[in-house]
């Protein structure tokens, strides 16, 4: 007896059915878990058997370092090798505990005279930095001379936004012409929007940052 031949609904039906079969198939395994090739991670396609990498950590530059200090004095009563003090020409100057009591004079300033016959290192500062607590500091004016017998002469001179205050306190640059000449002793005039007593934990001169 003769097979029917199939027609080409027939033959449309087995494609089909093939086509099927392929798309059920699993994707290209490595033939041993018969797990893809390619997995996911975290959204990032990664090959078989590689970890996911730190990201790249950025190089920072290397810090630079800082002014150095040439010169600091501090303000504490109980210090017995603190040397000369400073003193008062203006104003009052009281040394307590860590720290002297500024208090201006009704013109709200108060003028710090330093210990006479400064050391070498002096003539190189290029900032003073001014220890003080509280605000309302308006103005510093910064004055030396060069010898016992010569006159004052201003070499740094700050107001406003020229007071730049730092976590050691305020900086005031030297200027550019007065830098390198030789200092015996320093005048630093302050002055305050008030007359309110400030304290005043240290002085310091430092050097250009290197």
């Amino acid at each position: 007896m003769k097979r029917p031949v199939a027609g080409p609904a027939h033959s449309r039906r087995v494609l089909v059915a093939a086509l099927a079969m392929v798309a059920a198939t699993p994707a290209w395994s490595d033939g041993t878990t018969g797990n893809p090739v390619s997995s996911r991670h975290d959204g990032v396609t990664l090959a078989q058997n590689t970890t996911p990498e730190r990201a790249a950590q950025p190089i920072l530059p290397a810090p630079t370092s800082s002014a150095a200090t040439a010169l600091t004095w501090t303000f504490d009563a109980a210090r017995t090798d603190a040397g000369a003090p400073w003193t008062a020409e203006r104003g009052t100057l009281t040394l307590g505990a860590g720290e002297a009591r500024l208090q201006p004079d009704p013109n709200r300033r108060v003028a710090l005279l330093s210990p006479s016959g400064l050391p070498d290192a002096t003539r190189e500062a290029e900032e003073f930095v001014i220890g003080l607590s509280g605000t309302g500091l308006e103005r510093v004016r910064i004055q030396a001379r060069r010898d016992a017998r010569g006159g004052w002469i201003t070499i740094a001179d700050a107001d406003g936004n020229a007071l730049r205050e730092t976590a050691d306190g305020f900086v005031i640059k030297r200027g550019a012409a007065a830098r390198g000449a030789p200092i015996e002793r320093l005048r630093i005039e302050l002055t305050f929007r008030t007359t309110n007593v400030r304290a005043l934990t240290r002085i310091s001169l430092r050097t250009a940052a290197r």
